[in-house]
C-alpha cells in the first residue's frame, strides 16, 4: 500500500508540475506592430547647458595665448568617464589654475580652483549669440580671506582653432579689473 501511495502522490506531483509548465509556454498576446506611416520618436532637443557642454568639449586640447608674463597654456581635457572636463591653466611650466566643467541636471557648472587662492562657483547662462559663453557668478569659497576674485567670465569661440576669453575681476582693494585673453589651439 505504501508504494501504491508513493506512486500515486510521484503522478500526481508530474502532472501538478506539467500544467503551469505548460501555461508557461502559452505565448503571450503582442501588440501590433507599429503602422508603416508612424513618424519615427524624435529625440529631446539638446538643453543650452549641453550645447554649452559640448561647446567646451570642443576645447580637448591644448591652447595657448600671449600674456606680458609669457606664454598661458590652456589644457582641456575629458574625466570621470567623459562627464565632466577639466580645464587647467599653466605659464612657465607651472600650473596656475584648474577649473571643472559638468552637468548639473540642465545647467552647465563650472568650479575655479583659482590662483587668487578662492574657488568661484559659475553656472553658464543662456546668450542669443550661440558662439558665446557667460558664465555667471554664484558663489564662491574663501572670500573672506582672499576677496579678489574672478567674478564672471565670457568666452568667445571665434572658430574651431581661436577662443577669446574676458575674464573680470572684483574684490579687495584694486577697481574692477579685466584679463582678455586670445587663445589660438595647437596643431
Amino acid at each position: 500500500m505504501y508504494q501504491t501511495l508513493a506512486t500515486a502522490v510521484f503522478v500526481f506531483t508530474l502532472i501538478a508540475g506539467a500544467v503551469p509548465a505548460a501555461a508557461a509556454l502559452d505565448p503571450m498576446p503582442m501588440p501590433d506592430p507599429p503602422a508603416a506611416n508612424a513618424a519615427p520618436a524624435t529625440a529631446a532637443a539638446p538643453t543650452n547647458g549641453q550645447i554649452a557642454f559640448d561647446k567646451i568639449d570642443s576645447l580637448i586640447g591644448t591652447w595657448d595665448a600671449p600674456t606680458k608674463q609669457g606664454v598661458l597654456t590652456d589644457i582641456f581635457k575629458p574625466f570621470a568617464l567623459g562627464t565632466d572636463i577639466l580645464g587647467e591653466e599653466w605659464i612657465g611650466g607651472k600650473q596656475i589654475t584648474s577649473t571643472i566643467f559638468y552637468m548639473v541636471g540642465t545647467e552647465l557648472h563650472a568650479d575655479h580652483y583659482c590662483d587668487y587662492l578662492n574657488q568661484p562657483h559659475y553656472v553658464v547662462m543662456p546668450t542669443l549669440d550661440p558662439s558665446i559663453l557667460n558664465f555667471e557668478f554664484r558663489s564662491a569659497t574663501n572670500l573672506d580671506t582672499h576677496p579678489m576674485h574672478f567674478h564672471s567670465t565670457t568666452w568667445h569661440f571665434t572658430d574651431a582653432t581661436h577662443l577669446v576669453q574676458d575674464w573680470y575681476i572684483v574684490g579687495g582693494t584694486k577697481p574692477v579689473a579685466l584679463v582678455h585673453l586670445a587663445f589660438t589651439k595647437r596643431s
